[in-house]
C-alpha cells in the first residue's frame, strides 16, 4: 500500500514542523491540533470495519470503500497543507486541525477494508505471512517515497509554499497507488466466512475478551508509540542535531527502505524455521541496539545510511511478525466463537495504531515546548537553545527505545498455539 504510507509518513514527518515552522503555531499547541484528529479515529476506524463487514455489492465488500476512501483522503490531504489566511496562530491550528480529521476518517474508510481482506484471502497461517511481506514491501516503497517528502519541500521553495508544492506532488502518487490496489484486488481470492458484524462497543469488548489479541495490540500499541514519537522528532533531529540537509534525510530513508523491502524473504523463511514469536523479540532487541548507535556524536554520513540500513533491517521484521500474528489471533477467535469477524479485530487494531501515533506526536510537541523550542511562521529554521536540542535527542532516540523495550514485557506473556490451516 505505496499512497497509504505515503499519507501517514507526510504528516506524521511533516506537519508539526509545518504547523510550527511556517504557519507559527507553538509546539504544544501544534502537537494537540495533531493529537485530537487522531483520537477520533478510535471510532472511525471500527466503525469503518462495521460498516464494510456489512456491505453487499457486486464489487465485493472492501472494494467500495477502499475507492471513495482514496478519492476522498488525498483531496484533504492535499487542503490541510493549503491554508487560508487566518488572524493568529490557533485558528490556523484549528483550520489544520479539523481538515486532518476528515482526512483520516476517508483513510479510515480505506486502510480497514484493505488490512482485512488479508485475512480474507487464505486461511493458511504461513501464506497469511507471506502475504504480509508483500505487504510490508510495499509499505517500505511507500516509505522511501515520503522520505523525500521533505526535500521535495525545500525544493518547492520557503514557507507554505514548499508544503503545497509538496502535498500535490505527494497527492499525485497517492492517488495513483491507491487507485491501483483497488482495481488490482478485484479478483483477489476470497474465502466467504459469513462474518458477524458487530456495534461499535461490542469490538471493544471483542478484543477485551481475546487475550492473545489484547496482549499483541498492547504490545503493538507500545511500538507504535515509539514510532510515533520518532516520526515527529526526525525533521527536527536531522536539522538540529546531525544538521545535515534533508536530502541526506530521504536517502536515509531510501536504505531503510531497501533494507526491509529486500529482507523480507529471510524473515519469511526465519518466521517459518524459527517461529514468529522469536523472530519478532530478536529483531526488536536488534532495532533498539542500532537505534542508539544515533547517540554517537556527529556521525558521518555513511553511518548515518548504516544506521537507517539496519533500522529497516529489524523494523521490518517485528513489524512482519506482528502483523501475521494479528491474523493468527483473529484465526483463534474464530476457533474458538465459530464466528467470523475480521472487520471488527482489524478496525481496533489500526485504531490502536492510530491513537499511539496521536500520542507520539504530542509527547513530542510537548517535549519541544518544555525544552524552549522557539518556533517561525517563515519556513525558516531558526537557531534553538541547547535545552531545545537535547529535547529533541530526547524525542527522536530515547524515549523511542524505552517505549520499545518496555513492549517486550508484554509480548512475555503472548501464548496462542500455531493456527492449523
Amino acid at each position: 500500500m505505496v499512497g497509504g504510507q505515503i499519507f501517514r509518513d507526510a504528516p506524521a514527518l511533516l506537519l508539526l514542523p509545518f504547523m510550527t515552522d511556517a504557519l507559527g503555531v507553538p509546539a504544544a499547541i501544534a502537537g494537540l491540533a495533531i493529537f485530537a484528529p487522531k483520537i477520533w479515529v478510535v471510532f472511525a476506524d471500527p466503525l469503518a470495519g462495521i460498516a464494510s463487514d456489512r456491505m453487499s455489492t457486486r464489487w465485493g465488500r472492501r472494494r467500495p470503500f477502499m475507492f471513495w476512501g482514496a478519492l476522498l483522503t488525498v483531496a484533504l490531504f492535499l487542503l490541510m497543507f493549503h491554508v487560508p489566511i487566518f488572524e493568529g496562530p490557533v485558528a490556523r491550528a484549528v483550520y489544520v486541525s479539523a481538515i486532518y480529521t476528515l482526512a483520516l476518517t476517508a483513510f479510515a474508510a480505506f486502510s480497514v477494508p484493505y488490512l482485512t481482506m488479508g485475512s480474507e484471502m487464505t486461511t493458511n497461517a504461513h501464506e497469511r505471512t507471506r502475504l504480509m511481506a508483500f505487504r510490508v514491501a510495499f509499505m517500505a516503497t511507500g516509505l522511501i517515497v515520503g522520505g523525500y517528502a521533505a526535500a521535495i519541500r525545500d525544493y518547492g521553495g520557503t514557507g507554505t509554499a514548499g508544503y503545497s508544492f509538496m502535498a500535490w506532488i505527494m497527492g499525485a502518487i497517492c492517488i495513483v497507488t491507491m487507485m491501483a490496489t483497488v482495481f488490482a484486488t478485484a479478483k483477489a481470492p476470497y474465502v466467504d466466512r459469513h462474518e458477524t458484524s458487530l456495534g461499535l462497543l461490542a469490538q471493544f469488548k471483542l478484543a477485551l475478551e481475546n487475550r492473545p489479541f489484547l496482549i499483541l495490540l498492547s504490545a503493538a500499541f507500545l511500538q507504535r508509540l515509539a514510532e510515533g514519537v520518532g516520526y515527529a522528532a526526525i525533521i527536527y533531529f536531522h536539522i538540529y542535531v546531525l544538521k545535515q540537509p534533508l536530502t541526506i534525510l530521504g536517502t536515509m530513508v531510501l536504505f531503510i527502505s531497501l533494507a526491509a523491502i529486500f529482507s523480507q524473504p529471510m524473515w519469511v523463511a526465519a518466521c517459518a524455521r524459527f517461529g514468529k514469536m522469536k523472530v519478532y523479540v530478536i529483531s526488536l532487541l536488534l532495532y533498539c541496539a542500532a537505534f542508539a548507535l544515533w547517540l554517537i556524536p556527529g556521525p558521518a554520513v555513511w553511518l548515518i545510511f548504516l544506521i537507517g540500513a539496519l533500522n529497516g533491517l529489524f523494523n521490518s521484521a517485528f513489524i512482519l511478525t506482528a502483523l501475521s500474528m494479528l491474523t493468527d489471533t483473529v484465526d483463534y477467535d474464530r476457533a474458538r466463537t465459530g464466528l467470523n469477524r475480521e472487520g471488527a479485530f482489524n478496525g481496533v487494531w489500526l485504531a490502536s495504531e492510530k491513537v499511539a501515533f496521536a500520542f507520539g506526536t504530542l509527547i513530542m510537541g510537548l517535549v519541544l515546548s518544555l525544552s524552549g523550542y522557539v518556533e517561525a511562521d517563515t519556513g525558516i529554521s531558526l537557531s534553538q537553545p541547547e535545552t531545545a536540542v537535547f529535547g529533541i535527542t530526547v524525542g527522536y532516540v530515547l524515549l523511542p527505545i524505552v517505549f520499545h523495550l518496555s513492549s517486550l514485557i508484554l509480548l512475555r506473556l503472548y501464548k496462542l498455539p500455531e493456527v492449523k490451516a
